[in-house]
């Protein structure tokens, strides 16, 4: 029985520049109990055919469709379908706590009293796997880790008691550890409660994770369907083949020489906020022309360091040095001023909805000192179309404004601003942990190619070890704060030596069905030890720990260029090693 049914859904939108078509006789179904995948690249309409189902498109869209039925009968959204979104911050209310977002959900969908909507609120976050659901209940959004607001937002979504529930990009901005969590919880709830899901992603390892049936879609077609076995071991069409040749690729992309030079030096730089969430004892270095991995787990800290390096914080100890200058309150604006630039995560958020594309480039170069900020309005007008060429745009989309834009295009705007200013040090804070496979490769090349050319530094901060393997010189590690592991990408991702950097490349979904429905191991929903307690943050995940790992917070051990935060590696607790023994892998 199709819970789901949808027939020739077509998606025409009338803009100040004409009439655009988004979706041409797109059809697709979800059996009862099953899991359907709708995937392909961005902007290719997926999201567009999802809100459409829902009745959520704006005024300016025209839908027509011959079917879109559940069970037979009308949809009525919000009873009969409910859908999780990527971005569980932005569906939830910052103001309201938690318990209150749920209850108010289940009031709306079911006679009952306060008292028993809160008994089942508790049940509910109790089945999406949050400890302690009374405490989480009194909390609001930003009080949580990003894993368990969308925890949250599967758990307001399963309020609705619906017959079907849409994932419209789940997991693609959790970590590796997290996003495994929840592939395995939706697959529970469905295995569970007999409630259909519909997952649309750009993501083949998460499609392979969890679908039975999927939907390739084009350009606003669905251009092939099958089982998830035709799709993944004979697809027909050519679009099917390369989305399976990107999401598999993993050859290393040539990077530029590295610099001897230190470009940007930190040295044991702590930042704890009142919540003790924070980094500590921070210690690394960029050279010259290097691409540096900084990888973790949402919560470990990335961001706060990356917005400590642009001055958007600054750190409570440590020294931070920009080519043997210290950064401190005089010289951090005059050094950070075009030679430091951010590419960040949401591009959506970072730029300004009431600019166009051309007008937020042009503002970038605008407010730089000496010559590019002298530039006439013409000058940085075609400044700015030279770089949105550069990224993959025309030079026509200089006129259109962020929402016009996919949010894979306007990711390329944010680089684009970041790069125009020609910086020494592009931080990229998950820049592409939204973007599909083919997408990323294009930004990558473009990435590389500048870094060649200018001999441009970059931190590359992700939770995609597959991406950071194939991109970065040297990673360091995060975990709640603190370095787990730091030395060449090689080596690091193929012979971890520290446990958690194992879990880290186990857990990420592979675009093969045996691998990525084999049960992996990942970090339970809440663990680890309370942020900045005595004892390895780690020990209570790790399974090689020892007494001294509860007790004992662990020093960096070096051998070579490996560092690792880990007692097993420690002469102290493991023994002493005879002389010239060559350290390897204790895991």
């Amino acid at each position: 029985m199709k819970v789901l049914d949808v027939q020739n859904l077509s998606v025409q939108y009338h803009t100040g520049q004409g009439h655009r078509q988004a979706l041409d006789e797109v059809s697709f179904s979800v059996e009862k109990g099953g899991i359907a995948g709708i995937v392909g690249e961005s902007g290719s309409g997926k999201s567009t055919a999802m809100l459409a189902v829902m009745g959520l498109l704006a005024e300016n869209a025209d839908v027509t469709a011959d079917a879109i039925a559940v069970c037979g009968q009308q949809v009525v959204p919000g009873r009969d379908i409910a859908m999780v979104l990527q971005d569980s911050l932005s569906c939830l209310n910052p103001t309201v706590k938690i318990g209150r977002q749920i209850t108010e959900t289940i009031r709306a969908h079911k006679n009952c009293t306060r008292q028993e909507a809160r008994e089942r609120a508790e049940e509910l976050l109790d089945l999406v796997g949050i400890r302690n659901p009374a405490q989480r209940m009194r909390q609001y959004p930003f009080e949580l880790s990003g894993g368990m607001r969308q925890r949250t937002a599967i758990a307001i979504a399963l309020a609705c008691e619906p017959k079907l529930i849409i994932a419209d990009e789940p997991t693609t901005a959790l970590d590796a550890a997290v996003q495994a969590q929840i592939i395995l919880l939706l697959r529970r709830i469905v295995q569970d409660t007999g409630t259909s899901l519909l997952v649309v992603s750009h993501d083949m390892g998460v499609i392979a994770a969890l679908c039975s049936r999927v939907y390739v879609m084009q350009s606003g077609r669905i251009i092939e369907q099958g089982t998830a076995e035709e799709i993944f071991y004979s697809p027909q069409q050519e679009y099917t083949k390369k989305l399976l040749r990107d999401a598999r690729g993993i050859q290393r992309l040539r990077t530029g020489e590295k610099d001897s030079e230190v470009l940007l030096r930190l040295e044991h730089v702590t930042k704890v906020f009142d919540t003790k969430e924070g980094i500590r004892d921070i210690s690394l270095e960029i050279r010259k022309g290097e691409i540096y991995a900084l990888a973790g787990e949402s919560g470990s800290g990335k961001t706060t360091l990356a917005r400590i390096l642009t001055g958007l914080l600054k750190p409570d100890s440590g020294r931070i040095s920009y080519k043997g200058e210290t950064l401190d309150a005089g010289t951090q604006a005059g050094i950070r001023q075009g030679k430091i630039q951010m590419v960040f995560q949401d591009p959506y958020g970072s730029l300004n909805p009431c600019l166009t594309a051309g007008q937020a480039l042009s503002e970038a170069l605008k407010a730089l000192s000496g010559t590019q900020g002298g530039m006439t309005p013409r000058e940085r007008r075609r400044k700015a179309e030279e770089m949105l060429c550069m990224v993959g745009l025309s030079a026509e989309d200089a006129d259109r404004y962020p929402e016009e834009f996919s949010g894979g295009e306007r990711q390329r705007i944010g680089i684009a601003r970041a790069l125009i200013s020609e910086p020494e040090l592009l931080i990229c804070d998950e820049a592409l942990s939204a973007l599909d496979a083919a997408t990323r490769s294009q930004i990558l090349e473009l990435l590389l190619s500048i870094q060649k050319k200018r001999k441009i530094a970059c931190l590359f901060i992700s939770h995609d070890l597959a991406l950071i393997r194939k991109i970065s010189s040297r990673i360091s590690v995060l975990y709640q704060g603190r370095l787990a592991e730091t030395g060449d990408t090689r080596e690091v991702c193929s012979d971890p030596w520290h446990p958690y950097t194992k879990l880290l490349l186990n857990a990420a979904p592979q675009p093969d069905l045996l691998k990525a429905r084999r049960t992996r191991p990942v970090l339970p929903a809440e663990t680890g030890q309370e942020k900045g307690s005595r004892g390895c943050p780690f020990a209570e995940a790790c399974g090689y720990t020892m007494k001294c790992c509860y007790n004992e917070v662990p020093g960096s051990y070096s051998f070579g260029s490996r560092k690792t935060a880990c007692f097993l590696y420690s002469e102290e607790h493991t023994g002493k090693r005879a002389e010239g023994y060559q350290m390897t892998s204790q895991i």
